[in-house]
């Protein structure tokens, strides 16, 4: 995440937008949902920051880069586990987690392959890595270069990668479109005026009610146009894969295909 929104952590106005902001919203719901099975499992957040999406569980670990946010999110959810960490040195036994959800962070971390290896390297025999990134280059704009994105992702390159790398059984789902991409670049402009106008909006918070009221509803909506867009306007989705037991993995280097659409 960039240096900006570091600094940010502390800062009660940003995290009322953060966190009330449609797409988080939409991608917590969603990752509930899938990980339901998972909640008493031993689960990494890998880069929640101060927005968690994991399912809440007295196994699960919340992980951010900044050691602001976790102390921020430990005073603000208590009952779990918080680490500061790099994403690409993982401070955990080798197979030593079930599950593992890292969302909207790869595309922040400029050796995403090396903190992909660190996922598998940390999950068991059957383990479950659930991501959630921005797919198609052509969507790259001003709103993934002032949040820090390296990268937005072409989804058979990422499946390869992830493949290459041991993981299995990749089932691929559709998160959001092109109504979330308008809506995070208007977010993101309003993000960009509060942090410009830090100094000049104190007390100024009569607009969070229409701004909660607004994304609520929007995360509904995007996420049912996400639903039924073609794949070539997704701009955000969700890779659900496991590291292979040992008896699966004498099959994929065999050859056998473990790429699912």
């Amino acid at each position: 995440m960039s240096q900006r929104f570091d600094q940010l952590f502390g800062d009660k106005v940003y995290l009322e937008l953060k966190n009330s902001l449609f797409s988080y919203l939409l991608r917590k719901r969603l990752i509930r949902r899938i990980a339901q099975g998972e909640a008493r499992s031993r689960m990494l957040d890998l880069g929640s920051g101060i927005s968690p999406v994991a399912p809440v569980g007295p196994s699960v670990v919340y992980s951010d880069v900044s050691p602001a946010a976790m102390r921020m999110l430990r005073s603000d959810l208590s009952g779990a586990h918080y680490v500061a960490l790099d994403a690409t040195a993982l401070p955990f036994r080798t197979e030593s987690l079930d599950a593992l959800v890292c969302s909207e962070v790869l595309e922040h971390i400029r050796d995403d392959r090396s903190a992909l290896r660190e996922m598998y390297r940390v999950l068991r025999p059957g383990g479950r890595l659930i991501l959630t990134v921005p797919i198609h280059p052509y969507f790259y704009t001003f709103d993934d270069r002032y949040v820090g994105h390296f990268r937005r992702y072409r989804l058979q390159d990422l499946s390869e990668t992830l493949e290459a790398i041991g993981y299995g059984a990749i089932r691929r789902v559709k998160v959001a479109g092109l109504l979330e991409k308008a809506a995070t670049y208007a977010m993101v402009r309003l993000f960009a005026f509060v942090d410009r106008g830090q100094q000049e909006r104190s007390g100024r918070r009569w607009w969070f009610v229409p701004y909660r009221a607004f994304n609520y509803v929007w995360s509904y909506v995007a996420a049912w146009e996400g639903r039924i867009s073609p794949w070539r306007f997704t701009t955000i989705a969700l890779l659900d894969c496991r590291r292979p037991q040992a008896a699966q993995v004498g099959k994929q280097l065999s050859g056998q295909p473990t790429v699912h659409p």
